[in-house]
């Protein structure tokens, strides 16, 4: 029998019992008895469940919240006021994964994404990903919106350490602001940032876009890059 479905019986015998000139203390002892494991069983099942619904609401490698998940809180953050959706999209993220493996590639959306859960904290933001090596981040509009969109591009196209190599990818980053839309809407949001984000990518400005994967091969990983190149 279901916790929920046996805890619910044995209450409707605890009131019955209850009300009933016919039944002892005994047996009110016995029924009560009962009562408390089947309880703890379903309170167990609920904590259970719960913990399952937000293993579904969180990326298991990036630690970020997923599409739907992140979907919601942007919902919240566009209801208070002008707002501002960044979309991210790595470059030359594949190349990694090829030359390296899926191991590599994991470690570079790990590192992304913990960069990206702390630039968000620090600009009371809500970053979630999206799918593959799409990002996204919903945050309020206000002065310097530029700026910061300038450092997170900066966190993110920085070297990332693995093993012996330091990995690094591009990242294109377009911008859509609520005050100009005409539904301002998380779907609007990302629809314009989206369009934003192809003609950043199409452009290649330094501080929006930086093109290809970089590679450093030395112990002092940050003394010296170079330009990614595939294995022949």
């Amino acid at each position: 029998m279901q916790p929920a479905i046996r805890t619910g019986a044995l209450l409707d015998r605890v009131r019955a019992e209850l009300g009933s000139p016919d039944a002892s203390p005994q047996q009110l002892r016995t029924t009560l008895a009962e009562v408390v494991p089947a309880t703890e069983e379903l309170l167990a099942r609920v904590a259970d469940l719960q913990d399952q619904l937000a293993q579904a609401r969180t990326c298991p490698v990036t630690g970020l919240p997923t599409r739907s998940a992140w979907t919601a809180q942007a919902q919240d953050v566009l209801a208070e006021g002008p707002a501002a959706v960044l979309l991210a999209d790595l470059d030359a993220f594949k190349p990694v994964n090829d030359r390296f493996g899926h191991a590599a590639g994991d470690a570079v959306l790990a590192a992304i994404g913990a960069r990206l859960a702390e630039w968000a904290a620090a600009e009371g933001a809500v970053a979630g990903r999206l799918g593959g090596d799409e990002f996204a981040v919903a945050l309020p509009d206000g002065p310097g919106l530029s700026a910061r969109v300038t450092r997170l591009h900066t966190l993110l196209t920085a070297p990332i350490a693995y093993r012996d190599l330091a990995l690094a990818v591009g990242a294109s980053i377009g911008t859509a602001r609520t005050a100009g839309l005409t539904e301002a809407t998380v779907s609007a949001a990302l629809k314009q940032a989206d369009a934003a984000m192809y003609q950043a990518k199409g452009r290649g400005r330094r501080g929006r876009r930086l093109a290809g994967s970089v590679l450093l091969r030395t112990p002092a990983l940050l003394s010296r890059v170079l330009p990614f190149r595939k294995a022949a």
